[in-house]
Parts: structure tokens; sequence; C-alpha cells
């Protein structure tokens, strides 16, 4: 048993993943300064509330500024690869500047051994919140990426774990009601996307609004075949996948892990403990939750699980 949120303190933007080589989850967050901190445990609820953690990346000679953040980590081949924004020169204006993402390579099969710099970012890049999968054989790159004015979702193709080709295409941008909460009309925002794949079915979960806004929330983008970097081969569902409730607040940037059986899905997710109506810059925590698919492989998350509220662990644990 455990209980939401996995720590009290600031963890945002969280990635966790299941090895069943080495049996543990890993864990990996947004950081505030040049160090990228991971964490493993055998039990997801106890990712951040043990002391198995080290610091896996410090950013230094190759002229790459902290903070890091939102990254996420997916094995190719025998290495492991974390792909997360940061800046490339330091300004105490984190707006004011390009951000790009950075490519690390794990130095061995354990993603715990540590990282180094895969590949430099491309300064023609000005995106952030990048998240990778494999499918039918090619890899895939989706990051948010800022034009006219607002962050839009941009797929693209990769030669290798490390490298961009010019195929892409850009497939969301925020348009319905929900996504364009107050604070964020003049600057929609399609952001913190995530690949899920469930059946033959291919999904984007995405955030949308502002990270500090009540109104973060989770919506869905399906692709609906042919060619994968082709904008009308995606779809946006009208309805949000989830949404605040039962006193949380601003639920998104998630990512999802399997059980340590392979029978169950899990969210992770970063949300605010109490209402935030001026949208300041606040703490957010990380939280787990199974989730559903209907008969149809569509998945259904229902309303955040209350804080401090029992709940059975993954199963296999």
């Amino acid at each position: 048993m455990f209980s939401n949120p996995l720590s009290q303190n600031n963890f945002s933007d969280p990635f966790i993943t299941y090895d069943k080589k080495t049996g543990y989850y890993y864990f990996i967050a947004s950081c505030q300064c040049n160090k990228l901190t991971m964490y493993r445990s055998r039990r997801a609820g106890e990712l951040l509330r043990g002391n198995d953690s080290r610091v896996v990346y410090e950013c230094g000679s190759e002229g790459i500024f902290g903070p890091m953040w939102a990254p996420e980590m997916y094995k190719f081949g025998d290495r492991w690869y974390i792909y997360t924004s940061c800046r490339e020169e330091w300004n105490d204006n984190l707006f004011a500047i390009r951000k790009q993402p950075l490519i690390l390579r794990s130095k061995t099969e354990d993603p715990f051994d540590g990282f180094e710099l895969g590949s430099k970012p491309d300064p023609s890049i000005f995106a952030i919140d990048p998240s990778c999968a494999m499918i039918d054989g090619k890899q895939y790159i989706c990051y948010s990426e800022v034009v006219d004015a607002q962050q839009v979702l941009v797929i693209r193709e990769m030669s290798d774990p490390i490298t961009f080709t010019d195929n892409k295409a850009e497939i969301a941008r925020a348009t319905l009601e929900w996504e364009l909460a107050e604070g964020y009309r003049e600057y929609p925002i399609n952001e913190g996307a995530y690949f899920l794949q469930k059946g033959k079915r291919l999904y984007i979960i995405y955030s949308a609004n502002g990270c500090w806004s009540d109104d973060y929330c989770l919506g869905v983008l399906e692709h609906k075949g042919g060619a994968i970097c082709d904008a009308k081969n995606w779809i946006k569902h009208p309805e949000p996948l989830f949404v605040k409730g039962n006193g949380i607040y601003g639920v998104g940037h998630a990512s999802f892990f399997s059980s340590p059986d392979g029978s169950e899905i899990w969210c992770a997710y970063h949300c605010l403990l109490r209402s935030n109506p001026e949208r300041v810059e606040m703490d957010r925590h990380t939280c787990i939750q199974k989730i559903s698919f209907d008969e149809n492989d569509y998945p259904f998350m229902g309303e955040p699980i209350g804080i401090n509220k029992e709940l059975e662990s993954p199963s296999g644990e």
C-alpha cells in the first residue's frame, strides 16, 4: 500500500519506468540546478521515500547549463537515453533564451551508472519536453515548439537515438475551449507529450494550459493510420482525459509505466495541492495512479485520487 503524493518535496514533470532486467523502477524529474538526480526502488510508492538515489549527469564543460527539466528515459539497444530540455546559456529569465532538447547516453546497460553527453542541443530547434517512441521499427520524437507566440506539438523522425531527420510535422496546437483557460488565451500551450500504445491504437497524451495553472490538464491525440509525420493522420479528441478534482489541481505532464507483471498501466503526473488562481510559481508534487482502457482500448483515468488515500501497489510487486 502507498498514498499520494510520493513526496512532499517539489518534483515536477515526473518520469517513471520499470525495468524487468534489474527489477527496479527508475524516477527522474525536473531539477532546479545543473545536476540530474535519478531515484530507484523495487516499489513504486517508495521511489521518493527511500535513500537510493544518485546524480547521473552534471552539466559543465560541454557548455550546457542547467536547469534541466522534463527528462524522459528510454532504452534503445544496450544503452539508455535521456531526452531533456535545457538551455545553452545562463540567464535568470528562463523564457528569454532558446530552449533546446539535450540527449544523454548511459555509460553502461545500468542507468544508475551514470550518463554522458549523447548529442548537444541543436540551435535551430526552439523546443521543450521531448518524448520518444519506437513505432514499426522507426524512432520518433515529439516535442513542444514555440511557433507564432504559442507552444505547438511537433513530431519528428529520428535516424538513430541521437540524430534528428528533416521528416517532421506540426500535429497539434491549442484550439479547444478547455485548452484555452484564463491566462492562456494569448499564449496557448500544448506541451508535455507522451506516446502511449495500447493494442493497435497509438496515442500521444499531452498537457494543455500552463503548468502552474489550476486548469493544467491532459488531452489525447490519436494516430489514425498512415505516415506518422503527417498532420492529417492525427486527430485530437474533443474531451480532456484528466482534469482537476478531489482537492487536486493542475494535473498534467504525465508519463506512463507498466506494473512489474505487465498486467497494469500506471500514470505518473504532477499536481498542485492547493488552488493557485494567481498562477504564481509554486511546488508541484508527483502522484501516480492506475489507468484503465475501455473495450476499444481507449484510455480512462477518472478523477485524481485524493491525498493520503491508501492505494494498492502495482501488480507484481
